[in-house]
């Protein structure tokens, strides 16, 4: 009986040993999610069209219902996860990934119950960033005609039209949607998104 007592206590401490070490892991991986809940920087994400501007402000508004990524017709907004601090929860885009529609009917921000997202007075829902045209890069420059840009740019912004066989950009028109930067068929791209309040003058 000693033995299979001594047996049995043993399973006992290996059981209580790795018990600990669970706890002990889930303890630490609380912590390190503190610290990187710390590190996240505000105005980091990309909001859906219509957000408020001030980052704050659309933090204590939105109520992280996930009403605008239901009435997505494409799926395009994401939701954050848990190490994003106190933006957990709140919608986001990730051009690179699923550029925006850019609807006529702007259904994500008719769901949004808090005004988190809302239609403008005037009903021009501001960019959400900008898109700049290296035409160094573009295919119609080595001579293979390429409309794929004008094709997939919103019919309601028309931002990018052909003219005289090269894509022209009118940058006040241009929503950032992304659409075009992400059908692009040039390799390396010759559009590059970037946020609508930097300047730029060569590719974000």
């Amino acid at each position: 009986m000693t033995g299979l007592n001594g047996t049995m206590s043993d399973k006992f401490s290996r059981r209580n040993l790795f018990r600990l070490r669970v706890r002990d892991l889930a303890t630490a991986w609380g912590e390190a999610s503190k610290e990187l809940k710390k590190g996240v920087q505000p105005n980091t994400f990309l909001r859906p069209p219509g957000a408020l501007e001030d980052e704050s402000l659309f933090l204590e508004t939105c109520t992280r219902c996930h009403a605008c990524m239901n009435a997505c017709p494409f799926d395009i907004i994401q939701i954050t996860g848990p190490l994003t601090g106190d933006a957990e929860g709140t919608p986001v885009l990730k051009l690179n990934q699923n550029p925006c529609h850019w609807c006529s009917t702007m259904d994500c921000i008719h769901a949004c119950p808090s005004d988190a997202l809302s239609m403008p007075d005037n009903g021009n829902v501001k960019a959400i960033g900008k898109v700049w045209l290296e035409q160094d890069a573009c295919l119609n420059t080595d001579g293979i005609f390429c409309d794929t840009c004008v094709m997939y740019c919103p019919s309601d912004v028309q931002a990018i039209k052909m003219k005289d066989n090269f894509p022209s950009l009118d940058e006040d028109a241009c929503v950032g949607c992304g659409l075009c930067v992400y059908y692009c068929e040039a390799t390396p791209k010759a559009l590059h998104w970037y946020p609508p309040e930097k300047e730029v003058s060569s590719p974000a």
